[in-house]
């Protein structure tokens, strides 16, 4: 689990029209919650943008140096959520939940896959990732940025399930053990062109049926022609 430093002003003003022109100065706003307490943040947006360049994943433990005017106190907190803006990607708002290193807490973890299923590279499966990441319990230190999957040796058919995750020992997977992280499926294309080829055997074949019964009535008909003829 990462763990960084970064600086904050305590905020001494809330509402949006204060929110949008700190905003527009370079300065985000943020809370840091602990136990139902928050305290409203200001954080300079080079720091933010810089703290996560540096992270590896969302599941940052950050040590904050909290200002108060002259007043300053380290606070070990986890980024709990991030606020952009829908059109340009910019950080709005963060927020922080305080911890102590050694408390337990539960958190979902990314699923990274690595290498390439042998079904997918021999035999042209595909590879259907369903679950991107997996909720763990264990101490704030000891939360992995990332759960890996090597699916080299997968075959067709073959899967992984959650029970089936590599974690470090003192980490506890949460969730249904035999659920469906991924598995590789037979192709999908083959499936699609053998119905698409019925398809077009039964369209072909039709116009010959309709053939076969106007050829039919039109004998029918040159027969009658042909009797009349007699007849006369």
């Amino acid at each position: 689990m990462e763990k960084l430093k970064i600086k904050a002003q305590k905020r001494k003003i809330t509402g949006k029209e204060y929110a949008g022109r700190i905003r527009r100065q370079g300065v985000i706003p943020g809370v840091l919650y602990k136990k139902g307490n928050s305290v409203p943040l200001e954080l300079k947006e080079t720091d933010l943008v810089h703290l996560f360049h540096k992270a590896h994943s969302e599941n940052i433990i950050v040590e904050i140096e909290l200002i108060d005017g002259d007043e300053k106190e380290l606070k070990v907190a986890m980024l709990k959520d991030v606020s952009r803006d829908v059109i340009k990607g910019s950080v709005i708002h963060v927020d922080f939940q305080e911890i102590s290193l050694d408390e337990i807490v539960k958190i979902k973890v990314p699923v990274e896959i690595k290498g390439e299923a042998i079904g997918v590279k021999r035999d042209g499966g595909v590879l259907d990732h369903l679950l991107w990441e997996v909720e763990v319990e264990c101490t704030a230190v000891q939360i992995p940025g990332k759960i890996e999957i090597n699916v080299d040796a997968l075959e067709i058919g073959d899967a992984i399930h959650i029970s089936d995750l590599e974690v470090p020992q003192d980490v506890k997977l949460m969730g249904v053990p035999d659920k469906v992280v991924l598995h590789v499926v037979a192709p999908r294309k083959e499936v699609v062109e053998e119905e698409v080829l019925a398809e077009s055997e039964e369209t072909q074949q039709e116009p010959e049926v309709i053939r076969e019964k106007k050829t039919e009535q039109e004998t029918e008909s040159q027969d009658e022609k042909n009797k009349g003829a007699e007849t006369q």
